[in-house]
C-alpha cells in the first residue's frame, strides 16, 4: 500500500501489521468526506490482503485520536443542507460509506488495534470503538458531546455503548460527556489498557505479538463470531463453539 496515494493517512506495513496514522493534523483528524474515502479504502484494503493480520488506528499526534466529523465540511453534506460537489462526495452520500467507516457494514475477519491519546470526542470516540481492541492514555479526554449540538452518537456509538454496560451507565457516557473517567472505561470493558502516552507502544507492542503469535485461522475465527455469543442461549452458544472447532477442524 503506498501512502502517497492517500492525502490525510500515511501507512507502514511490517511483519504483518499494517500501521494506519490519520495525519489530517490541521483540523485534529475531524474527518471530511475524503478522509471517509480514504480510511474506508483501507479498510477494505486490510481485509482482503492475505499478508495483513492486524490492522492500527493511531493518530500522527499524541495530543489527539479524532475530534470528530468535519462540522464545516461534513455535517452540512449529510443533513442534505449542501449537495454533493465532487465524485467522493456523492459517493459518501449514495453508498452511505460512514456506514462503512465506522466498521458497521459487515461482520469484519481482520483484528483492529486503535491507539488513543489525548482528546477522542464525538465520532472519534465512535471510529476508536469500531476498532476491536482499543488502547488509550490515562490523560486521554474522551466523550460524546453531541447532545449539546442537538445530535446523538449514531456512528455506532450508542448500539456498542449499550451492549457494552448498563443501561445508567450507557446513559451517563452518551448524553453530553467530554471528559469521561478512562479508568470507568476500562471497568466498563469499553477499552482494553489504560497507560501513560511514553508506554502506549509497549502495549501497543504486547497486543501485536499477542495475535501475531496466533494461528490466523483460529484469530479470523473469533473475531468474525465473537458477537453472536451475545445473542444465543448458553446451549446454543456451546452448540455454536463446537461447530466452530469442527470447521477449524476440517480446514487442516
Amino acid at each position: 500500500m503506498d501512502s502517497e496515494n492517500y492525502k490525510y493517512f500515511e501507512t507502514i506495513y511490517g511483519k504483518g501489521v499494517l500501521l494506519v496514522e490519520m495525519n489530517r493534523l490541521d483540523k485534529r483528524n475531524a474527518f471530511n468526506p475524503e478522509f471517509i474515502y480514504e480510511l474506508c479504502n483501507i479498510w477494505d484494503y486490510i481485509e482482503n490482503e492475505s499478508h495483513i493480520k492486524v490492522g492500527v488506528l493511531k493518530s500522527k499526534s499524541e495530543e489527539f485520536f479524532s475530534a470528530g466529523a468535519d462540522l464545516e465540511k461534513l455535517i452540512p453534506l449529510l443533513t442534505r443542507k449542501k449537495k454533493p460537489e465532487s465524485e467522493i462526495e456523492r459517493k459518501v452520500i449514495e453508498e452511505n460509506l460512514l456506514k462503512k467507516f465506522y466498521r458497521k457494514n459487515q461482520i469484519y475477519k481482520k483484528p483492529i488495534i486503535g491507539v488513543s491519546s489525548g482528546h477522542c470526542l464525538a465520532g472519534g470516540f465512535e471510529l476508536l470503538l469500531s476498532c476491536d481492541f482499543r488502547i488509550i492514555s490515562s490523560d486521554s479526554k474522551i466523550g460524546f458531546p453531541e447532545t449539546k449540538l442537538g445530535l446523538i452518537p449514531a456512528g455506532g456509538g450508542m448500539s456498542r455503548i449499550i451492549k457494552a454496560t448498563t443501561r445508567s451507565r450507557a446513559l451517563e457516557i452518551l448524553i453530553n460527556s467530554s471528559e469521561l473517567d478512562v479508568y470507568k472505561l476500562l471497568n466498563d470493558g469499553l477499552v482494553n489498557e489504560v497507560c501513560s502516552r511514553k508506554d502506549l507502544i509497549g502495549v501497543l507492542t504486547s497486543y501485536l505479538d499477542k495475535i501475531s503469535n496466533s494461528e490466523t485461522n483460529s484469530t479470523e475465527m473469533i473475531i468474525q463470531n465473537v458477537d453472536k455469543f451475545n445473542e444465543l442461549s448458553l446451549q446454543d452458544s456451546f452448540s455454536l463453539e463446537e461447530e466452530l472447532l469442527n470447521e477449524l477442524s476440517n480446514e487442516e
